[in-house]
């Protein structure tokens, strides 16, 4: 019974740990810091216990080991599935089908920014457009139907004006 506690504490921990260093390089200064306080007095407790009964039951660091594994995975999975934070999306195709795009993503909503570039093949159109993370599967299924488009996806640490709202735009 000490062994499950031990673990499924050490993972509640562990995820919360991994969730909450998203959040300080994000910079939610207070959610991270009220996430801090819940991890460090988990981490105490646990270590406390842990480090006491090491001599009589070695077996109290592999539950402990183990847990932190399967914490990093399981607080990976919740920071994807919250996915917090902004992305940019921005695709270069040629001239007719980025316009095809541009026209598809303004009547779903979507703030869309386009300039003229030139890559190996010749002129070309980049279609930009800033979204919240939750948007992106949604997003690139509707950009799966037009071939031929590079899109690249990225992070935004901050965003000060323009257009972005939160639509999910097919379901």
């Amino acid at each position: 019974m000490i062994y499950a506690i031990i673990f499924f504490a050490k993972l509640l921990e562990v995820a919360i740990m991994t969730v909450r260093l998203v959040l300080t390089t994000r910079g939610n200064r207070i959610a991270a810091s009220l996430l801090s306080a819940v991890e460090i007095t988990i981490w105490l407790v646990l270590a406390s216990t842990v480090l006491l009964g090491l001599n009589e039951d070695p077996m109290l660091a592999v539950a402990f080991g183990a847990a932190f594994v399967v914490g990093i995975f399981v607080g990976m999975l919740i920071e994807d599935k919250l996915a917090l934070g902004l992305s940019q999306i921005e695709i270069i195709a040629d001239f007719e089908k980025a316009k095809q795009i541009t026209v598809q993503l303004r009547e779903k909503g979507y703030g869309v920014t386009t300039f003229d570039c030139e890559g190996r093949e010749g002129k070309k159109l980049a279609v930009n457009i800033k979204i919240h993370r939750k948007d992106i599967p949604v997003t690139m299924r509707m950009l799966k139907e037009y071939e031929n488009v590079f899109i690249t996806v990225t992070e935004i640490k901050s965003l000060s004006r323009g257009i972005i709202e939160r639509r999910m735009v097919m379901k």
